[in-house]
């Protein structure tokens, strides 16, 4: 009111009342993103280099262009076994162990030091696509996930056909050839009724020490065994070596050797001779070898 002085108190007796200053930022409120129409299709969006919304760029560009669509998988056509190079493995169709062989023969995911879109992609997720047991094909479906323009990210899926291709892994070609085994094993025992050669058989069939052999041949006083690995052999030996006196003679053969990369192939040979001696039967030692192994003639009228 007029007449008052301004630092003399309003009439009636009430104080003025003091506001806290408010931050600038609330006294604007929140500001909202500017948006830009599609070049395209005219939707409102966040700017970017190519002007386009989300849509339209992952229809314009794909990040799965350096991923094969063919690919070619050798398998074996008499075991079925699968060729991870260097070797051969075993699984079933539409397996985890099958799924990581098809992924590892793909190309063009990230590397770490390309700069090239199209090269960031990451593998998401992966599966197979049903297929005829018999069309010697595999479908794999992948999700890959990739950047564009440094800050859109595009996630897109596409489909690997992989063909197979009919031959024969290492052990099938050892089977069809004449180089059918790496590992013989010959037993042997020179006596008149090889009663203890009789009693390894039945301990082998047992144990089943030859399940493994590729062939088995009666041979002149004994049996000779054929293995495709030298390990079967060695544990055979050592079989018969524990429960029988065997004398063991070990040989090699080289068959084939590379001189780029110091590979050979050899074929081992065993000899194993069996005592001839059997149970209950009467052994006659000469009195030197007697006294040396510490025994003592037999006392009596000699024959």
């Amino acid at each position: 009111p007029l007449g008052v002085h301004p630092r003399q108190p309003p009439p009636f007796g009430r104080p003025p009342v003091a506001f806290p200053p408010r931050p600038r930022a609330a006294m604007e409120g929140p500001r909202a993103m500017s948006q830009i129409p599609c070049c395209t299709c005219g939707t409102p969006t966040e700017p970017n280099s190519r002007g386009q919304c989300l849509a339209c760029i992952q229809a314009a560009v794909d990040i799965t262009e350096r991923i094969p669509r063919m690919v070619g998988i050798d398998r074996c056509s008499v075991c079925g076994a699968w060729h991870r190079n260097p070797q051969w493995i075993h699984a079933e169709l539409e397996s985890q162990p099958l799924l990581a062989l098809c992924l590892k023969k793909l190309k063009g995911f990230s590397q770490g030091s390309e700069t090239d879109s199209t090269s960031r992609v990451k593998l998401v997720d992966a599966s197979f696509v049903w297929t005829e047991p018999h069309s010697k094909r595999l479908k794999v479906k992948l999700t890959v996930r990739g950047e564009v323009l440094g800050s859109v990210t595009l996630e897109q899926q596409c489909v690997v056909e992989y063909k197979i291709f009919g031959g024969q892994c290492r052990e099938c070609e050892r089977a069809a050839s004449k180089q059918t085994w790496q590992a013989c094993v010959q037993l042997r025992q020179r006596a008149s009724k090889a009663r203890v050669l009789h009693m390894l058989e039945q301990l082998i069939l047992a144990e089943g020490a030859a399940l493994t052999a590729s062939e088995i041949k009666p041979a002149k006083e004994g049996i000779d065994f054929y293995f495709p690995k030298r390990q079967a052999a060695e544990k055979l030996v050592a079989l018969v070596s524990q429960y029988s006196m065997a004398r063991v003679k070990a040989s090699k053969q080289l068959v084939t050797h590379n001189e780029k990369n110091g590979t050979a192939n050899l074929r081992f040979t065993w000899a194993v001779e069996v005592a001839p001696v059997c149970k209950d039967d009467l052994v006659c030692l000469p009195r030197a070898t007697l006294a040396s192994l510490g025994g003592s003639p037999l006392r009596g009228r000699p024959w």
